[in-house]
């Protein structure tokens, strides 16, 4: 925050004060309220604006909160009081002069300063004055904004400030915490947040606005309308145009006057917005074509391509459309900044971190993927003059998996506003409520975007003593517990991490447990704290049941003599109880695709209290030789494909079910596995299949896991009863670009979980 002058701020009054005896005030005090009752009126112009007077409804709402005292709110055109809250530009204004540079005051400044008798509270169009209450009541009065729920409104029947004056700008003209918790317009203005999803309205000073907001391309020229008659429009990929998950052919010109046209159409019909995006879609499949690839080389990044068609259309709009920006993204293959182009002035580039590792801060992890990060945010800082960052900061495989990177925000967000980054975009839980403690998150960015050298563990602090009250302290705990594991044995962790990840392990869960069970106890006088604590544990809930699902062994009673199994009676009760959490704290998904909280309790329904598992026969091949076959299959899937129908690019054998075997260079394929496994007794086996994407396992031809479908690291497992000996299993698999893993482990009578070894496979 720019400040030009702090003075020492007086709250005394803060403490209980109304039995004080009166005194005169000393020049520059300012009394709200004595002894319960009005000192001041609230004065905005006849003609104010919405924001200006929804600033003077929020300013009474929350003195006489404090106060008891009801401050009446006047026109300007009435008489004059001996004391007044001059709220916002006014006749009572008039000769005032800005103090310090005189430069007027941006669309979210404001001042606070005591003249005389008076307390002025003025700020820029549209959102400055607004602002000016708010930092007010929080910064100077204490006043905090935790949940759309719960907040701290200090009371005392007497409250005056002392001399004030104090000019701020916001380091970040565009802060949004993307989390659905945060989406309520309140807490939002409150927290002076101004992002385009939060339900921002006219009396709040509205929002920054996009239309179209990311990954537009398609809409923007759809190939439903032009690829049948101009596939030169498309990207030409391995000497094909493609008409699906295809890109832009992005110097081709007809392209650039259509985009341009469709821009200018959007600005004109929705006056409302702000930002035009103008990016790529959420997929790899750049253009090929010679002139895409001659100027991507030339520039030595594929984000050149982009940017030139981006500049071409941001030079068209700006004449006729000057308070028009144009976004697009630096993100996956175009992240890296071009040597010698640069953005127009109406450019935003918004650079994403989706590749880092979120466990420890940009610059202090030593992985390959922040120093690339670290080296595009210098590159791009040096050339745009509006580099705004797209972070993240939640597993999009695992909502609700414990995932420990509060401590890195403020080093984050720091880093990124010493770089001339000027917005940042926090993408957290945002499509259900009640991700993994998504509401403390959401405060934790909303406290560093507004001021990026907020104390985060004094944010962190107030908001468990706010929201959990008594039960504060086990949660701090379990919190020092989950990031001290992360950054004391360097863990790397990224957006797709799961239950099963190393960042988790069963002795850390046990200790997790152990606290919620305390904060649970602490909590259990006050009905609200405990149903919000018990919202906050689904998380390790959560991490806890998963883990244990994905080796049902550890869930069943298993008799490997007959083949039979019965549910552990604790598991199911903590299964239950999960749910009825879940359900009643309004999560509805688990996952950003495909995700639903309800087909996710669909699959516990298949989890029989008892089951009795018929042992399939072992196999007697004629002969066999170590290790299982493989083919390899070129091509574009969204899942498993029928590979009877398929060449296979390249076949052989192996020794494991894993992608060493596929070629590095291609991006979208598929792999079957295929022989036997021999198991060294009978008994109920257990399997385990992680993928990214699509995978199944098949014994004997039964599915015995189907983790089908595209989808992010994703672990399911299956039971089988199986008789000593070989068995002929298949294992399918499909990659659709981007992340890719898989992994096969089992279990079984005297067998303990683990990958399975190449001495159990046979051709």
């Amino acid at each position: 925050m720019r400040k030009m002058f702090f003075a020492v701020v007086f709250v005394a009054g803060l403490l209980f004060s109304g039995c004080a005896p009166k005194r005169t005030a000393p020049a520059g005090e300012f009394y709200f309220a004595r002894d319960g009752r009005p000192a001041a009126q609230i004065v905005v112009a006849e003609k104010a604006p919405p924001a200006v007077r929804h600033a003077a409804g929020e300013l009474q709402k929350f003195l006489k909160e404090m106060t008891g005292a009801l401050l009446p709110i006047r026109e300007d055109s009435t008489p004059g009081a001996k004391h007044e809250i001059l709220l916002g530009p006014s006749r009572r204004l008039a000769g005032w002069k800005i103090p310090g540079d005189g430069k007027a005051l941006g669309a979210e400044d404001y001042i606070l300063q005591t003249s005389g008798p008076h307390l002025i509270i003025t700020g820029g169009e549209p959102r400055g004055t607004l602002y000016g209450v708010y930092g007010l009541l929080e910064d100077h009065l204490g006043c905090r904004w935790f949940t759309p729920a719960v907040s701290r409104i200090p009371k005392s029947a007497t409250l005056r400030i002392g001399p004030l004056e104090e000019r701020v700008s916001p380091r970040l003209e565009y802060r949004e915490p993307f989390t659905m918790d945060c989406f309520d317009g309140d807490w939002a203005a409150r927290n002076r947040m101004n992002g385009n999803a939060a339900s921002l309205e006219e009396r709040h000073g509205g929002k920054i606005t996009y239309f179209g907001f990311v990954h537009t391309f398609e809409s923007l020229l759809p190939p439903e309308k032009h690829f049948s008659s101009h596939p030169e429009f498309y990207s030409l990929v391995k000497g094909r145009r493609l008409r699906d998950r295809s890109q832009l052919c992005c110097t081709n010109q007809e392209v650039i006057r259509l985009v341009t046209e469709e821009v200018k159409r959007r600005i004109r019909e929705h006056p409302e917005a702000k930002v035009f995006s103008v990016s790529q879609n959420d997929w790899f499949n750049y253009c090929e074509c010679p002139e895409c690839t001659a100027l991507a080389e030339r520039e030595g990044s594929q984000s050149a391509p982009v940017l030139q068609l981006v500049n071409r259309v941001a030079r068209a709009v700006k004449d006729e459309f000057p308070e028009a920006w144009i976004d697009t993204l630096a993100y996956q293959y175009t992240r890296k900044p071009p040597r010698t182009l640069r953005p127009e002035p109406n450019v935003i580039v918004r650079l994403c971190s989706i590749e880092c590792c979120f466990a420890h801060s940009f610059e202090s992890c030593g992985s390959e993927e922040n120093r690339a990060f670290v080296r595009d945010v210098e590159g791009w800082s040096q050339i745009s003059r509006r580099l705004w960052v797209w972070d993240y900061v939640t597993s999009f495989s695992h909502y609700l998996v414990p995932f420990p990177n509060l401590r890195v925000r403020g080093a984050n967000i720091r880093f990124l506003a010493r770089h001339n980054v000027r917005g940042i975009f926090e993408q957290d839980v945002y499509n259900t409520l009640n991700g993994e403690l998504s509401a403390l998150s959401g405060y934790l960015n909303a406290k560093l975007l507004w001021n990026p050298d907020y104390d985060e563990a004094r944010a962190t602090r107030e908001f468990l003593e706010a929201v959990y009250g008594a039960a504060s302290a086990p949660i701090a705990e379990y919190l020092r517990l989950i990031h001290d594991k992360v950054e004391k044995e360097k863990i790397h962790m990224d957006i797709w991490v799961g239950p099963e990840h190393s960042h988790l392990d069963d002795g850390l869960i046990d200790q997790a447990n152990r606290l919620w069970d305390q904060a649970e106890r602490e909590a259990a006088g006050n009905p609200q704290v405990l149903e919000r604590v018990r919202t906050a544990r689904l998380s390790v809930d959560y991490a806890t049941i998963e883990r244990m699902r994905a080796r049902r062994e550890t869930v069943y009673s298993i008799d490997h003599r007959n083949f039979r199994v019965r549910l552990d009676p604790a598991f199911q009760a903590r299964v239950q109880r999960f749910f009825e959490s879940a359900e009643r704290s309004g999560v509805t998904q688990i996952r950003e695709a495909n995700g639903s909280l309800a087909l996710y309790k669909k699959e516990f329904g298949t989890i029989s209290p008892e089951g009795l598992f018929p042992p399939l026969p072992a196999a007697s091949p004629a002969s066999v030789a170590p290790e299982l076959r493989y083919s390899w299959y070129s091509g574009s899937f969204d899942k498993i494909p029928e590979f009877a129908g398929l060449t296979p690019g390249a076949q052989g054998t192996t020794g494991a079910v894993s992608l060493q075997v596929a070629n590095p260079a291609v991006e979208s394929y598929a792999l079957r596995f295929q022989g036997y496994l021999e198991v060294p007794r009978d008994g109920i086996y257990t399997f385990s299949l992680a993928s990214n994407d699509g995978s199944r396992l098949t014994i004997h031809d039964q599915v015995i896991i189907d983790n089908d479908g595209s989808h992010k690291l994703m672990a399911r497992s299956g039971m089988v009863g199986l008789r000593a000996g070989r068995h002929p299993i298949v294992v399918d698999y499909f990659q659709m670009g981007g992340a890719q893993g898989l992994e096969l482990q089992y279990a079984g009578p005297d067998l303990p979980r683990q990958v399975i070894p190449a001495s159990a496979f046979w051709h």
